[in-house]
């Protein structure tokens, strides 16, 4: 895959083990993308605002993956974007990287299954999936 080895391992992990592939899609293009939170010096208070509606209290790449559903949900509405100080043009770009990842999947014959958003360790399956790769960066308080 053309990506960083341990982003390659969170979507086959997602895809084999825990059943969330297309959230760790989401989440993974996310992270290939620049920041998509604008923060105008002018009005910074009302951009933390905005962001603290999509954040989430597991850590930032639930966060992410929440501000994806929106703009997806949004119909990938620009203005949306401009109203929620999100930068549409990174958006965009991930939701191109996110479909080409899928086509790579498919050529690799993973199963593209995810629980749905009910399911009793939907969270938890994610996080369990982004700590398959990013095992190096955790530590033991």
């Amino acid at each position: 895959m053309p990506l960083d080895p341990l982003l390659s391992k969170i979507l086959l992990t997602s895809s084999d083990q825990f059943s969330c592939v297309n959230e760790t899609l989401s989440i993974v293009a996310m992270l290939n993308v620049p920041n998509v939170f604008i923060r105008p010096r002018d009005q910074i208070e009302q951009a933390d605002r905005e962001k603290n509606k999509f954040a989430h209290p597991d850590g930032d790449h639930l966060t992410l993956l929440n501000v994806f559903n929106a703009y997806i949900q949004n119909d990938k509405n620009a203005d949306w974007c401009w109203n929620h100080y999100l930068n549409s043009r990174a958006l965009s770009q991930a939701n191109s990287i996110r479909e080409q990842l899928i086509r790579l999947l498919v050529t690799q014959k993973c199963n593209l299954v995810s629980n749905p958003t009910s399911h009793p360790h939907y969270y938890r399956n994610i996080k369990k999936a982004i700590l398959s790769g990013f095992f190096m960066q955790t530590a033991l308080l």
